[in-house]
C-alpha cells in the first residue's frame, strides 16, 4: 500500500500483481544480457537492462496468439465428480495443453508463455520443458470404473478410447540474481515446473479429441497459455518515454560484452528470491519410457 505525503488514506494492490506478461516474452523473444555496459556515464548491469526491456514490454502492446480462458475468480464449485463448474477454472483443456506442449517444444523447438496458476492470480512463466512420464491406454469403461466409479464413461461421447497420461512442464520463475544466467548454467537453478495428470480421449483414428483433468491436476492446471507474435516496433517509445532502439543498443553490447573491461566476472551467483521447488533443470533427452521435450531460451 502507498499513501502520499499529506494523504491519510492512499491504495492498495494484490502483492501478486507484477508484469510478468511483458518479462515472459521478453525473454523468449529478446537474448540475455550477460555484462555491464557503461553509456553516458551511467552502468548498467544486466539485470538493469532486463528490467528495462521488460518494462518496454510492457508500454509497447506486442500482439500474441492465446488460448484459455482466464479466470478472475468467484462463481464456481465443484460438480459430482469434483470437477469445477466454473468452465474458465476448467480450462485449459488437457488435450490443447498435450498437445500444444509436445508440438511447439518437441517438434518446432519453440517454447510459450503460460499462466501457471487456474485460479484467480495471474502467473506468466516461460516455459522451458515437458515431459512425459507415464502413458496408460484404456477403455472408455477401464477409465470410467478407475476415474469416475462409473460403468460408463461421462464425457464426450465422440471419445472410443482413452490414454492416462502423467507429464511434467518446465518453466523458468522470477529471481534478483544479475548476469547471464543461461550462459553460465545458473538458468537451472531458477527452473522449477509441476506434475500434470489428465485424460486424453480419442477417435477411431487415434487422433486427440479432447480430454479431462483428474486428481490433484483438476484444480491445479494451467489457467491459459499464449505466444507472442513479434518483438515491439524498432520505433516503440512506451507512454514513460523508454525507447526501444535505445535499450536495444545496451542489450546488444551487454549480450556481446563489448563494453565491459572484464565478461570473465560479470556474472553473480547470489541466492535466489524464492525456492527452486522439485526440479532443478529441463529434460534434455527422451527416456525409452516417456517423451521429453526442451527449449533453453533467455532468463530475463
Amino acid at each position: 500500500c502507498a499513501i502520499r505525503d499529506g494523504k491519510t488514506s492512499g491504495y492498495c494492490i494484490p502483492t501478486w500483481f507484477g508484469i510478468c506478461h511483458a518479462w515472459a516474452p521478453a525473454a523468449i523473444l529478446e537474448a540475455e544480457p550477460n555484462c555491464p555496459v557503461t553509456h553516458n556515464g551511467v552502468t548498467f548491469q544486466p539485470l538493469d537492462i532486463k528490467g528495462l526491456i521488460s518494462n518496454v514490454y510492457d508500454g509497447a502492446g506486442v500482439a500474441t496468439v492465446f488460448t484459455g480462458a482466464r479466470y478472475n475468480g468467484g462463481d464456481d464449485g465443484a460438480d459430482e465428480y469434483g470437477r469445477h463448474t466454473n468452465a474458465a477454472y476448467r480450462d485449459l483443456n488437457p488435450a490443447y495443453f498435450h498437445i500444444a506442449s509436445a508440438n511447439i517444444l518437441g517438434k518446432l523447438n519453440a517454447t510459450f508463455v503460460a499462466d501457471v496458476d487456474a485460479a484467480a492470480e495471474v502467473w506468466n512463466q516461460p516455459v522451458r520443458g515437458f515431459k512425459v512420464f507415464e502413458q496408460t491406454a484404456m477403455s472408455l469403461e477401464e477409465a470410467a470404473q478407475t476415474f469416475y466409479g462409473l460403468e460408463e464413461y461421462p464425457w464426450n461421447a465422440e471419445a472410443k478410447s482413452i490414454v492416462y497420461v502423467k507429464s511434467r512442464l518446465s518453466w523458468i520463475f522470477e529471481t534478483y540474481t544479475d548476469g547471464g544466467l543461461v550462459a553460465s548454467g545458473e538458468i537451472n537453478r531458477y527452473t522449477t515446473g509441476k506434475y500434470y495428470y489428465y485424460l486424453l480421449e480419442l477417435d477411431d483414428a487415434g487422433d486427440i479429441i479432447g480430454g479431462e483433468w483428474v486428481y490433484a491436476s483438476d484444480s491445479d492446471h494451467p489457467d491459459f497459455l499464449w505466444v507472442p507474435k513479434s518483438k515491439p516496433a524498432a520505433n516503440t517509445v512506451t507512454s514513460i518515454g523508454l525507447s526501444y532502439a535505445d535499450v536495444s543498443m545496451l542489450l546488444e553490447k551487454s549480450v556481446a560484452c563489448s563494453d565491459s573491461p572484464s565478461a570473465a566476472g560479470s556474472v553473480s551467483s547470489s541466492s535466489t528470491a524464492g525456492s527452486v521447488g522439485e526440479s532443478t533443470e529441463a529434460p534434455t533427452e527422451v527416456p525409452t519410457t516417456s517423451t521429453s521435450a526442451s527449449t533453453s531460451g533467455s532468463a530475463l
